[in-house]
Order: structure tokens, then C-alpha cells, then sequence
């Protein structure tokens, strides 16, 4: 039914020929003069609504549809590309965010291009579980090589900073492809070439904003190499990092703990190179350790936490204690700083009972290992306390709440400090049970996958080196 509108009282004569109808009664005056015999008037009450549905649907059918418009198809690609930026560069991390810039100034034929989607396609793959993308990510990762390789024939591309920045993709991109942390040609091969870029520059990086930006992002992922793969930092990175503190705040607990996990990664560097005595090692474990707690001691008023005891016991709540944190990057730095001092602790005690130091039997020393292990377990008990903000600790059933996608990627950042809480913590502790349920509950109401290969790590309990599992878990790249 259609609406005409409001329709004319006039004569049918009126109408026709489009005149005034002076709605005379017997007869208009226009048909008066014209001599015509009139039709009288209409009742207007019955002439709003018209059944025009035939007539419509004549129409519609007569229509040319294939001039309408196709419906938009999204490829894979596009889907890929979309999910990257919203994560890395303008959402939920930030940590290319210089990417914005130079991917528009970018040729679509140049390794920048190239290693955005193949690090895209690569995330797409980890998020939603897409084999599809995993394929194409590996091909467009073949492609991009080349292209690179072409780039790095002329020191004016070779030294730009989109061609450093598609080194860095692809760095991140075997970060979330290869789980191997042990074949070091490939963990680290991609951020030693970066590293190499820079020293290759006969200007400074640090110029402006972009190239301090991926200064910054280069420092930290090959620092973070290094302690996984268990090598020294080399001297280059500790001339990056001297060159970066001028336009930093040096108080800055991020700059602050990164500086003492460099320290950790010299230790650990000559703890593998065996070429320190025992003594010596405990000395300097300790000495580093106490400079971690320091820096815990004396953190800012942004970085503190409010802890909150519950009054009845809660299973997603160990101890019925836990911590809320300003936001997940703070909850993430407190947690590097924690996994470095139960390893730290580990070192030693594992150092005072071994073989080799004349002093094992030493009761005083003995006694200290106690206390590394004291340590090691009220420092996983505080790794733990940061669970139940992302987790939903006022939860009465945990199905009654649907996870987005944020609080899945803020869970993920858990996975490694809760393999090395449970890991290291002591066997007469109820933290190794509780992580593994708490693992499980990420893993079957979550969706986080790799949540169920941690638990079923740690209940094999086979001693598997935290460094694997971090690779596993993809490394820094999905780190916040």
C-alpha cells in the first residue's frame, strides 16, 4: 500500500485540463462556461492509500541489476592487515606504532610492503587459528626476502628507515613462526642484521622521532634475544642504549629493569662460557638480585599496585590475595622484573649446592639456599597475585562472562611469568596446582590455546628450559 499524499476534491473535467475547480455546487463554474456536463467531486477520506503493490513489483522486476553494485569482498589479505595495525600500531600494543607513517611513503613493491603481510598473515594465523593464513604468510615471507636483499645493494636504501623497520618485521615474524629458541642462527639472525643496519648509518638514528622509536624497539628485542638464547649482549647494542639514554628519562622503571636484565644477560653469557668460579657467580647473582629488589622498592607512584585480601576463599584467587595494576604494560614490566629474580635466585642456589663449590656442606651456606628458595616462592606467589585482574576474579561461574579479545591478548602476556612461577616454585607450595588450573581456565573459557600447552609443560614437570617455552609462546611478539 503507497501514500499518495493528500489528494484534490476537483472534477474529473478540472483535472484533466489541469484548471482551478471552484467546487460550485450542481456544477464548477469551469465546466459551466465550457459547456461540459461535470463529474461532480471526489470524497478525499478514500483516496490517501492505494494498493500499488503490483505495480511496484513490475517495476522492481523490470530493473537492470547488473548495474548494481557487487557486494565488497575483504581477502585474507586485507583481514591480515587490518587485525596487525589494530594490535601493533594504533590499538593493544603500540610497539610499531612508526609503521603508520612509513607504510604509506612505502612502494607496494618494496620490502616494507612485503613484510607486512607476511608478518600480517602470520598473526592472523596466531589469533584465529587459520591455516589459510599460515600458508600465504610463509610464501609472502619467501617473497619479501629478495626484495629486501635488493634494498640492501644501495647504502641509501639499505640505510632508510623503512628498510630497518621491514628487518624488524621480519624478526617479528620468525618470533611467531619459529619455536625454536636453540637454532640461534635463526632467533636471532633478523635482529643482528637490524643492529648491523644501524651501524651502517653515517648519520645518527636518532635524528628524530621515527628513528628513535625504532631505536628504542631494536634495543629492546635484541636484548631480549640475547637473555633467551643465553648469549652476552654485544657491544653494539650497549652503544645503542648508551646513544638512546640522552632523550630518555633514566628514571624510567622500563629503561631501569632493561638495564639490569643486560647486566643478567652478561652473567648468564659467562655462567654458559664457563669461565666463572662458583664464588663468583653466587657473588654477582646476589648483588644483581638485591639491585631488582632495590628497584622494586622504589618504583614511582604510576607504577604501585593495590593489593586486596578477600575474606573467604575464591579458586581463581591464590591465597585470597591479589594485585590491580594501573594497566597491563606496568603489570608486564613487574612481571620481567620478577621472572628475572627467580631465575637470579635459582642461579643461586643451584651454584651452593653444586659440585664443584668447596662450601656446599657449609651449614651457613646451606642455609642460604633456603632462603634463594624462600625467595623464589614469594616471588611466584606475587606473579600469581596479578592473575585475577584479567582473569575475572568476582566471577561466581566462570562461564557467565564472554572474554573479548583484549582480555585474551592481556592473559597471553601471563602465560610465560606463570610458567616460571610454577616451574621454580617449591613442590610443598600450592602454586604449581593452582597456575596449571588457572592455565586451563585460559585455555577451555578463554580460547588462549597455547594456555594448554604451558599446563601440560608443567604437569610433565620434565625440566623444560623457560627459554623454550617463551619461544613457544612466540617470544616478544606478543608481548604489550
Amino acid at each position: 500500500m503507497v501514500y499518495r499524499g493528500k489528494p484534490s476534491k476537483a472534477c474529473l473535467q478540472c483535472r484533466k485540463r489541469k484548471l482551478r475547480c471552484d467546487l460550485q455546487k450542481v456544477s464548477c463554474g469551469q465546466c459551466v462556461r465550457a459547456t461540459l456536463v461535470c463529474s461532480g467531486y471526489r470524497d478525499t477520506e478514500q483516496l490517501r492509500v492505494r494498493n500499488e503493490t503490483q505495480m511496484i513489483k513490475q517495476k522492481a522486476l523490470s530493473r537492470n541489476f547488473n548495474s548494481a553494485p557487487r557486494t565488497l569482498v575483504t581477502t585474507i589479505d586485507h583481514r591480515a592487515r587490518n587485525a596487525f595495525f589494530v594490535h601493533y600500531v594504533t590499538g593493544f600494543s603500540k610497539t610499531y606504532d612508526v609503521l603508520e607513517s612509513l607504510y604509506k611513503q612505502s612502494p607496494t613493491d618494496g620490502p616494507l610492503v612485503a613484510s607486512v603481510d607476511a608478518v600480517s598473515l602470520a598473526f592472523l594465523s596466531f589469533q584465529f587459528n587459520c591455516t589459510e593464513a599460515s600458508v600465504i604468510s610463509r610464501e609472502k615471507y619467501v617473497s619479501a626476502l629478495p626484495l629486501l636483499n635488493q634494498a640492501l645493494r644501495t647504502p641509501e636504501s639499505a640505510t632508510s628507515d623503512s628498510t630497518l623497520l621491514a628487518v624488524l618485521l621480519l624478526d617479528l615474524f620468525e618470533k611467531m613462526t619459529n619455536n625454536n629458541p636453540r637454532s640461534i642462527g635463526f632467533w636471532m639472525s633478523h635482529i643482528n642484521g637490524a643492529l648491523a643496519l644501524v651501524e651502517l648509518r653515517a648519520d645518527p638514528l636518532l635524528l628524530d622521532s621515527t628513528g628513535l622509536r625504532l631505536s628504542g624497539r631494536l634495543s629492546i628485542n635484541l636484548l631480549i634475544s640475547c637473555v633467551s638464547a643465553n648469549v652476552p649482549v654485544p657491544p653494539a647494542l650497549m652503544k645503542l642504549r648508551s646513544d638512546l639514554e640522552p632523550f630518555l628519562n633514566k628514571e624510567n622503571p622500563k629503561w631501569r629493569i632493561s638495564a639490569l636484565v643486560a647486566t643478567y644477560a652478561n652473567l648468564n653469557g659467562a655462567i654458559q662460557d664457563q669461565c666463572l668460579f662458583s664464588s663468583d657467580i653466587i657473588a654477582r647473582a646476589t648483588e644483581l638480585d638485591l639491585e631488582f629488589l632495590s628497584l622494586a622498592k622504589h618504583m614511582p607512584s604510576t607504577w604501585l599496585y593495590s593489593t586486596t585480601y578477600l575474606e573467604e576463599a575464591s579458586e581463581s584467587v591464590l591465597e585470597k590475595r591479589y594485585d590491580t595494576y594501573p594497566d597491563h604494560f606496568i603489570t608486564q614490566g613487574w612481571n620481567v622484573l620478577r621472572v628475572m629474580r627467580v631465575l637470579l635466585n635459582d642461579i643461586i642456589r643451584t651454584y651452593y649446592v653444586s659440585r664443584d663449590t668447596d662450601f656446599s656442606n657449609n651449614e651457613s651456606f646451606s642455609r642460604s639456599s633456603y632462603v634463594a628458595t624462600d625467595y623464589i616462592d614469594v616471588i611466584a606467589t606475587e606473579i600469581c597475585a596479578t592473575v585475577p585482574q584479567y582473569t575475572g576474579h568476582n566471577i561466581t561461574t566462570f562461564r557467565s562472562k564472554a572474554y573479548c579479545m583484549i582480555q585474551r591478548l592481556q592473559c597471553y602476556t601471563l602465560l610465560f611469568p606463570l610458567y616460571v612461577a610454577g616451574s621454580y616454585a617449591s613442590c610443598t607450595t600450592q602454586i604449581k596446582p593452582w597456575i596449571v588450573k588457572q592455565l586451563r581456565f585460559m585455555s577451555d573459557e578463554m580460547g588462549i590455546r597455547n594456555a594448554s600447552v604451558v599446563a601440560g609443560i608443567l604437569e610433565r614437570d620434565n625440566g623444560t628450559c623457560p627459554w623454550d617455552v617463551y619461544a613457544v609462546l612466540g617470544g616478544y611478539a606478543f608481548a604489550a
